[in-house]
């Protein structure tokens, strides 16, 4: 079972166990007293804004009162570049809640934030406007993040070295809530 299906779930007077999602999303349900049907969803494939297709991967956690569709690219085997999550009603529909989903992937992918600077294969904020998200470094053991835009890992050094284009200028930083659509 790959990582990203599984859960290490349990508490320190019971101990832990590895669960597969929907093991993991059973046993919420029956605590919570909850009608939770566990779905499972094929992978899809989308093309961004510069045509590149990108395969996405689906995960449903049930977190008590809400439960969570969150969508992934894999790299190296393990969730990266693009990521984008739901939340829902436990017992509502899913295929409703894949379908927001998928709208909110569509509208991400057809931006684009990141391009080539001319004459180098540096990159560079595309129209003074950066959406990402803030991930871990671990090369920098947790000192630093590095942020994914466009898919893409950008180290902290890259992306200052991106916005000293615009020494002098102001910005706002906004943090949103993975859930968030931004």
């Amino acid at each position: 079972m790959a990582g990203y299906e599984s859960v290490h779930y349990g508490s320190l007077e019971t101990g832990y166990r590895d669960l597969c999602s929907r093991c993991f999303n059973e046993e919420v349900a029956r605590l919570g007293g909850l009608k939770f049907e566990h779905v499972r969803f094929d992978s899809v494939e989308m093309k961004d804004a510069a045509g590149e297709l990108h395969q996405f991967y689906f995960s449903v956690r049930l977190y008590g009162e809400r439960v969570a569709l969150k969508a992934f690219e894999l790299k190296g085997g393990a969730p990266g570049g693009y990521t984008f999550e739901i939340l829902g009603d436990p017992e509502g529909d899913l295929f409703a809640l894949m379908a927001q989903l998928i709208e909110r992937m569509r509208r991400a992918l057809a931006q684009h934030h990141l391009e080539r600077d001319e004459g180098s294969e540096r990159l560079q904020i595309a129209e003074l406007l950066v959406r990402g998200r803030i991930d871990w470094d671990e090369s920098e053991d947790g000192h630093l993040p590095i942020v994914v835009i466009d898919g893409r890992e950008v180290t902290w050094e890259q992306f200052g070295q991106m916005l000293m284009s615009y020494e002098g200028w102001q910005f706002k930083l906004e943090i949103k809530d993975p859930n968030d659509e931004v």
